[in-house]
């Protein structure tokens, strides 16, 4: 039986010459004064040490060490990305990237859904991203990739539920040994959709329908203070589900900027409600998860939104870092996990991926 996956669960030293050698370690793409600023010496070896955390949590298999190995191949994935790096041959974290590849293709069935009996749409949604953005990084095993990534796209649309979102689990013809309830949840819509603009930036076909039922959907599920619910009504009554929260508002702005709503005053005012909420308390139950969304969104927006947040983001999570190099879980989150997710934050403003790009 498929569980569900509930994306569950620096110290920088301070001598010059380290904080030169990181600073030469990743890759530029722009030399625009905004970027310079963004991308400190600290940041760039901030991230080194964590890249160096998740080679070493890497398994002889190919997987990444987690209870959902899925879903976090497929993050730790998009880390290494997000810096430049790739299959390429002769590249810096080439083989760890082919191993993690080989890991998460494994994990598809021959309907095309991902699936570890664990992360559920979750994993199969970040599957999908991940393949997105690593196909147009390099020729290698480019017709195996195009291939997976051709069903993983099918297998989202084919899953869409009744409201317009997803939920838990696919259809049952992807061979899953449940089928989705028809209800849809939030946090795993927004998986879903950036799968989908990921695809379609390939020129990948995605049927249009699809997307404007998606977008429909998470706009009615903005309150009025321009968070977002969980479930809508009929799905789910609760107030603790049906109130916004910072996490899923996150996730729900950045679907809307996803499907194409840059300036609509729904929009608008889920950036509002992330600019009053983000400095919110780290201790909530999924912190790595808000902040992957909330960095999404605000690099999106730009302006004062990116020009505040960035900055106070990179604060938290440069002083969060352990010496290991990995980041620290929270109360539900597991570690490879909020280690990738906040690599991916922390390198947005080298805008290396399509996903990423404003």
């Amino acid at each position: 039986m498929v569980r569900r996956f509930k994306i569950a669960q620096m110290l920088v030293p301070s001598i010059a010459i380290c904080l030169e050698l990181a600073a030469e370690a990743l890759p530029e793409r722009s030399s625009r004064p905004a970027q310079q600023e963004e991308i400190t010496p600290e940041l760039r070896l901030a991230v080194n040490r964590g890249f160096e955390y998740l080679t070493r949590r890497q398994l002889r298999s190919g997987d990444f060490d987690s209870d959902h190995p899925l879903a976090v191949n497929a993050l730790v994935g998009i880390a290494f990305l997000a810096s430049g790096h790739s299959e390429k041959a002769g590249g810096e974290f080439t083989e760890v990237i082919r191993r993690g590849t080989s890991a998460l293709l494994r994990y598809q069935n021959s309907q095309g859904f991902f699936d570890d009996e664990r992360s559920a749409m979750y994993g199969h949604g970040f599957a999908t991203l991940f393949l997105a953005e690593l196909y147009g990084t390099s020729e290698y095993r480019h017709r195996e990739i195009r291939e997976a990534l051709l069903k993983a796209v099918r297998v989202i649309e084919g899953s869409q539920s009744r409201s317009g979102g997803w939920d838990y689990l696919p259809a049952r013809q992807f061979g899953s040994f449940e089928a989705s309830s028809g209800s849809s949840d939030t946090s795993i819509t927004v998986c879903q959709t950036m799968a989908l603009r990921a695809a379609r930036n390939l020129g990948i076909g995605v049927n249009t329908r699809v997307t404007a039922r998606a977008r429909a959907y998470i706009e009615r599920a903005q309150n009025k203070d321009g968070g977002f619910l969980y479930r809508q009504q009929g799905e789910l009554s609760s107030f603790l589900f049906n109130s916004s929260a910072f996490p899923r508002s996150a996730a729900g702005t950045c679907i809307l900027y996803s499907l194409g709503d840059y300036n609509s005053a729904k929009v608008r005012l889920g950036f509002e409600y992330l600019y009053k909420n983000y400095r919110m308390p780290w201790s909530n139950q999924f912190p790595y998860y808000a902040h992957y969304y909330c960095a999404q969104a605000m690099f999106q927006a730009g302006g004062k939104y990116w020009k505040e947040y960035f900055p106070w983001i990179r604060s938290e999570l440069l002083g969060k870092q352990l010496r290991d190099g990995s980041w620290p879980n929270s109360l539900r989150e597991n570690k490879t996990q909020c280690t990738a997710m906040a690599l991916i934050v922390l390198q947005l403003p080298l805008r290396f991926l399509p996903i990423h790009e404003r």
